[in-house]
C-alpha cells in the first residue's frame, strides 16, 4: 500500500471494519474498489521493483499495509487481553471465525471458535493517535509549501527588484549629465519645474491605469490556479481594451486641463502636454506587466522596466544635448522633451513585453487547450475589474497624493504665513520633493519588486484557502522587507553627504545633507507601506486598503501646517512619516486578527537586521565623515568616497548576513553555497 491509499484509509475504526480484520481481511480488501485496485497494483510493482533478499537478507521489506496492519493487530490483541482479564461492561462485541476447507463435500465450512468484547477506549485512543498522526502530515505538506513559496518569491523579489532598481538607478544616474548640461544657474529651477509636472502626471497615470495590473495580475493568478487558462485569457483581452479607454480619457483631461493645474505657472503648462502621450499607451503597458506577473514571469517585467528606463534615459540626454549644446536653446524646452521622454520609454517597454509573450506563444495556447474555451461575459468581468481597482488606485496612490498636497500646500503656507522669499521655498521644494525624493526611490523600488512580486502569490494561496500558508507568506514578505530595506536606508543615510554631492553638486550642501539622511528614514515607510498594500491586494482585502489610506491622509493634513511652520523644508517630510506610520499600525494590527502569523520569529529576525544594520551605520558614518574633510566638494572625488564608504558598509551587512543564521533563514542553501564560494564558515558550518 503507497502512502497516499494509507492516508485514504485513515480516519475513525468503525465495527465492521474491526470485525473484518478479526476476520482476516487485509486493509486493501476494506478500501473502495478504486483505491483496492490501485493499491494492489502499486504493492505488485514495489515487490516486482524489490531485489530477492532471502539469499542475503534475513529481513524481508516491511510494506506500509503490513507496519498498519500489525499496528491495529497489536490494539485488538491489548482490547481482547484486556477482555479476558475483566469482564467490561460497555464495549463491541466481536466474533472471531476461522474458515476451514471441507473436502468430503467441497465447502467452505465456518467454524466459530470465540465471541469477546472489545474496549471502546481502547478503540478511541487509536483513533486519536491516527488523527493526531494526520495533522503532523497535513502540516508538514504546508510547510513544504511554504518553504517552495518563499523560494519563489525570493527568486521573484530578485528579478523585480532587479529590473525596478536598475532603471531607478538609470533615472537617478541621468540627473549628473542633464544637470551639467541645463548649467548650474538654472539646476533647482529645472529641478522644481520637472518635479511639478512629474507630480501632476503621477497621478494621471493612476487614474489612468485605475489600478487595473494589479487586479488582473491577481485574476490571472486565480484563474491560472484553477487551471482556468481560457478564462485567463478572456480577462486579459477585455483588460486591454479597459486600459486603452482609460488611457485616452486621463490623456485627454491631463492634456485640456493643464492650463488650470499649472496654478498660473507657463512653464508647467507645455510639461504637462508632453507627458499627456505617455499617459495615452501606458495602460497598456502596465497591463501587459500585469498578465505577465500574474503567471510570474517576473524576468521579462523586470527586463521591460529596464529597457523603458534606458530608452527614456537616452532620449532626454539627447535632446536636451541637442537644444542646450547644439542649439544653445532655452533650459524650458529642454525639460519639456526631458518629460516627453516618457513617452518613447513606454513605448520600447511595450515592445519588449510583446516579444516575450510572442516568444512564449508555445505556453499559452498549450495552456488554453488543455483548460478549454472558457469565457466570462464582458460585461461581468469589466464590472469585476472597476470594481476591484477603485480600491486600488485610491490606496495606490498614497505616495503620489501627499506628494501633490506637499505641492499644493507648501507654497502657500510658506509665502502666507513665514518671511521667506520665493526663490528660497522653490529652493527648498525642489530639495524634498526631487533631490531627495530621487534618490530614496531607489531603496523604495526594492520594496516594490518585492509588493509586485507577493500580490500574486498572495492570491493563489488565498485561493488555496490555507490560512497557515497565507501567514507565513506575509511574515516572510515582512521579513524580507526588513532584511533589504533597513540596511540600505541606514546605508544611504550614512553616505548622505558624498551622495548629495555626487548628484547634484555643492550648492546648498548642508541643507541638501539633512534632509536626504531623513528622507532615507522615511523611505523605510515608504517601502512598508508598497508591502503591506500589496498583501491587502493580493488577499482580497481592497475595501480596508481604503481606511489605511484615510488614515495616512487625516494624519499627514493635521500635522502639515504645524510641521512645515516649525521645520520648513523638512517639515513636509515629518508629516509624512507621521501618517504612513499611523496608517501602517492600523493595518498590522488587522493582520494580525485575521491570521496566523509568528511574530515572534518576526521579532527575532528585525531585532537581527537593526543589529547589523546598526553596526554598519556606525562604522560607515565617521569614515564618510572623515573622507569629506580631505577630500574635495567635486563629483569626481565625492563618488570616490561614495564608492569605498559603499563598499565598505556592504562588505560589513554581508559578511554578517552569511555568517549568522540570519543568511540562513532569509536566503536558505543559498547562503551557504554563497559563504563557501567567499571562504566563510556560515551558521551551519559552526554548528
Amino acid at each position: 500500500m503507497t502512502d497516499k491509499d494509507t492516508d485514504a484509509y485513515r480516519g475513525e475504526i468503525s465495527i465492521d471494519d474491526l470485525q473484518a480484520l478479526l476476520q482476516g481481511k487485509s486493509l486493501t480488501e476494506m478500501l473502495p474498489p478504486q483505491q483496492s485496485m490501485a493499491t494492489s497494483e502499486a504493492n505488485e510493482a514495489a515487490q516486482t521493483s524489490q531485489p530477492d533478499l532471502t539469499e542475503t537478507a534475513s529481513v524481508a521489506p516491511v510494506t506500509t499495509e503490513q507496519a498498519l496492519n500489525t499496528e491495529l493487530d497489536d490494539v485488538i490483541e491489548v482490547a481482547i487481553a484486556k477482555a479476558e482479564a475483566k469482564p467490561i461492561e460497555k464495549g463491541i462485541k466481536v466474533t472471531e471465525v476461522e474458515d476451514t476447507f471441507d473436502y468430503l463435500n467441497h465447502r467452505v465450512r465456518g467454524e466459530t471458535k470465540v465471541v469477546r468484547v472489545v474496549d471502546e477506549e481502547l478503540l478511541k485512543q487509536a483513533n486519536e493517535a491516527k488523527k493526531r498522526t494526520q495533522a503532523t502530515e497535513a502540516q508538514r505538506r504546508t510547510e513544504k509549501v511554504s518553504a517552495s513559496a518563499n523560494s519563489r518569491m525570493l527568486r521573484g523579489t530578485m528579478w523585480m527588484t532587479i529590473g525596478s532598481m536598475t532603471s531607478r538607478l538609470l533615472g537617478a544616474i541621468y540627473i549628473i549629465p542633464w544637470l551639467m548640461m541645463i548649467g548650474h544657474a538654472y539646476t533647482n529651477q529645472a529641478n522644481s519645474l520637472y518635479a511639478q509636472g512629474y507630480q501632476i502626471y503621477a497621478v494621471f497615470l493612476l487614474i489612468a491605469t485605475a489600478g487595473l495590473p494589479n487586479v488582473l495580475a491577481r485574476l490571472v493568478a486565480e484563474y491560472s490556479e484553477r487551471q482556468q487558462f481560457g478564462r485567463v485569457r478572456s480577462v486579459f483581452r477585455q483588460s486591454l481594451v479597459l486600459g486603452i479607454t482609460m488611457g485616452l480619457i486621463a490623456a485627454g483631461l491631463l492634456y485640456v486641463l493643464s492650463g488650470i493645474l499649472a496654478q498660473g505657472n507657463a512653464n508647467v503648462v507645455p510639461v504637462l502636454q508632453s507627458l499627456a502621450a505617455a499617459v495615452l499607451i501606458i495602460p497598456v503597458l502596465s497591463m501587459l506587466r500585469g498578465y505577465v506577473q500574474g503567471f510570474e514571469f517576473m524576468g521579462l517585467s523586470a527586463l521591460s522596466q529596464f529597457i523603458e528606463q534606458l530608452v527614456r534615459v537616452i532620449y532626454m540626454l539627447a535632446m536636451t544635448a541637442w537644444i542646450m549644446l547644439g542649439q544653445h536653446g532655452d533650459w524650458i524646452d529642454a525639460v519639456v522633451q526631458s518629460t516627453f521622454a516618457a513617452f518613447w520609454g513606454a513605448l520600447a517597454g511595450i515592445l519588449v513585453l510583446l516579444l516575450g509573450i510572442w516568444l512564449r506563444r508555445g505556453y499559452f495556447e498549450s495552456q488554453y487547450v488543455l483548460s478549454g474555451a472558457l469565457h466570462e461575459e464582458s460585461g461581468s468581468v469589466l464590472l469585476k475589474m472597476v470594481r476591484q481597482s477603485l480600491p486600488i488606485i485610491l490606496a495606490g496612490s498614497a505616495i503620489s497624493l501627499v506628494q501633490v498636497l506637499d505641492q499644493y500646500t507648501f507654497f502657500h503656507i510658506m509665502q502666507q504665513l513665514t518671511k521667506f522669499s520665493y526663490s528660497a521655498i522653490d529652493q527648498m521644494f525642489a530639495q524634498f520633493s526631487f533631490n531627495a525624493n530621487k534618490l530614496i526611490m531607489l531603496t523604495v523600488s526594492i520594496a516594490v519588486g518585492m509588493a509586485e512580486t507577493a500580490l500574486p502569490m498572495l492570491a493563489r494561496a488565498k485561493t488555496n484557502g490555507n490560512p497557515y500558508e497565507i501567514g507565513d507568506q506575509i511574515a516572510y514578505a515582512l521579513k524580507l522587507l526588513a532584511f533589504v530595506m533597513i540596511p540600505a536606508s541606514l546605508g544611504m543615510a550614512a553616505v548622505a553627504r558624498p551622495l548629495y554631492i555626487t548628484f547634484y553638486g555643492a550648492v546648498d550642501v548642508t541643507n541638501g545633507t539633512l534632509i536626504l539622511q531623513y528622507s532615507a528614514y522615511v523611505g523605510v515607510v515608504f517601502g512598508a507601506y508598497m508591502v503591506v498594500l500589496a498583501i491587502y491586494q493580493g488577499l482580497g482585502r481592497l475595501r480596508e486598503t481604503l481606511w489605511i489610506l484615510l488614515i495616512v491622509l487625516v494624519v499627514k493634513s493635521m500635522a502639515q501646517v504645524p510641521m512645515t511652520l516649525w521645520l520648513a523644508g523638512m517639515g513636509p517630510l515629518v508629516s509624512t512619516l507621521l501618517g504612513f506610520i499611523a496608517g501602517l499600525i492600523f493595518a498590522v494590527v488587522r493582520l494580525t486578527r485575521s491570521y496566523p502569523i509568528d511574530w515572534l520569529s518576526l521579532q527575532r529576525t528585525l531585532v537581527m537586521v537593526m543589529f547589523w544594520s546598526l553596526v554598519m551605520y556606525a562604522v560607515v558614518t565617521p569614515i564618510a565623515t572623515t573622507g569629506g574633510y580631505f577630500t574635495a566638494d567635486t563629483r569626481m572625488q565625492q563618488f570616490i568616497l561614495l564608492m569605498i564608504t559603499a563598499a565598505i558598509g556592504g562588505a560589513i551587512y554581508g559578511v554578517a548576513v552569511l555568517k549568522s543564521m540570519l543568511g540562513v533563514e532569509m536566503l536558505g542553501e543559498r547562503a551557504t553555497r554563497l559563504a563557501a564560494k567567499l571562504h566563510l564558515k556560515s551558521a551551519i558550518d559552526r554548528s
